[in-house]
């Protein structure tokens, strides 16, 4: 008898041994999960499989509106993520946005969802726009690496406090650098006007606090107004104000009251007249001719397609913007 049809008869032992010892465990752990799902409902049976990342959209999904839809945002290596955040909310409607600067573009659409998502590929979460926009930021740089601080002073006001987004990517804010040279800690009171919004922060012995986006980190809103600071010990500080999308930032002065002679310069579009009254009490001021009233601790601007001539107790500046976008400010002398 031959021994040849023994060969490819080993050869096929061999190989299927091979496999068996390969796939076996693997095998073993299919039937053995298969084991431990079968007394499972439905939603367990997913929870078991898909981890921490199923079960919070099953928290979700027991949390948002059945009738109201949903904005689902999620980064560009998250989109898969998302398709399924929006398959298993069912029947919860939902739209999907590749990152925060989709969904803001979208503002002028009436049928934008209020509700917003946020999906990675850990978790989804309920979360606000103020939220997402305070995690890019913190999460990119400043623009202005070395600041210049002023002199010391104890009391000081800053005409401009910002944070508010434009189209994309345009994002303003101010970038606030504020040093103790003092021997002794600071107490510092910081009040955000017109809403009179009061924080207090203290700056240890010799140090210096940083703030990538000052009006929101101190008070929380995004909005725009005027800041005045107030300290027992002379502070050194500098506040920029910065348009993160663009990468630009403008120097803003610290003052110490009333100022309108602005300084002739050219304007170009978008171009509006700001007039504060950093007084307790109401004051009237004369603009272009014109007298106007402003309540205490006014922060008042309307367009204008010339520099006019101010008048009076109040704190007036011009912001006018090139077309590469930068923002230019004409300050009184």
């Amino acid at each position: 008898m031959s021994e040849r049809p023994l060969i490819p008869r080993i050869a096929c032992a061999l190989l299927f041994l091979s496999l068996a010892v390969t796939t076996l465990p693997r095998l073993v752990g299919l039937v053995n999960n298969a084991r431990t799902l079968l007394p499972l409902g439905y939603e367990a049976r997913r929870e078991k499989q898909m981890g921490p990342w199923y079960a919070s959209v099953e928290t979700l999904r027991r949390e948002l509106p059945l009738h109201e839809p949903a904005a689902l945002i999620a980064g560009p290596r998250d989109v898969e993520s998302a398709v399924f955040a929006n398959y298993y909310l069912y029947p919860i409607r939902t739209r999907l946005f590749v990152g925060r600067d989709n969904y803001r573009n979208a503002a002028p659409d009436p049928a934008l969802p209020k509700t917003i998502v946020a999906v990675t590929a850990d978790r989804v979460t309920r979360t606000t726009y103020d939220t997402l926009r305070d995690r890019d930021l913190r999460a990119g740089h400043r623009v202005v690496g070395a600041p210049t601080l002023s002199e010391p002073r104890t009391t000081f006001i800053l005409p401009m406090a910002a944070s508010l987004d434009g189209p994309a990517p345009e994002t303003f804010v101010i970038e606030a650098t504020i040093a103790n040279p003092n021997p002794a800690p600071a107490e510092v009171r910081v009040t955000f006007w017109p809403k009179g919004l009061v924080r207090t922060i203290t700056i240890a012995p010799g140090a210096t606090v940083k703030y990538y986006d000052v009006v929101h980190q101190l008070f929380g809103v995004l909005d725009r107004g005027w800041m005045r600071v107030d300290s027992p010990l002379p502070l050194r500080a500098a506040f920029y104000f910065a348009n993160r999308g663009h990468g630009d930032a403008t120097l803003l002065p610290n003052i110490a009251g009333p100022a309108t002679g602005i300084v002739a310069a050219p304007i170009y579009r978008d171009t509006k007249l700001f007039v504060i009254n950093p007084a307790a009490t109401p004051v009237t001021a004369v603009v272009g001719g014109v007298s106007f009233p402003f309540g205490p601790h006014a922060f008042v601007s309307w367009p204008v397609t010339s520099i006019p001539r101010v008048s009076g107790d109040v704190y007036a500046f011009v912001a006018t913007r090139e077309m590469n976008g930068r923002t230019d400010f004409l300050w009184p002398r």
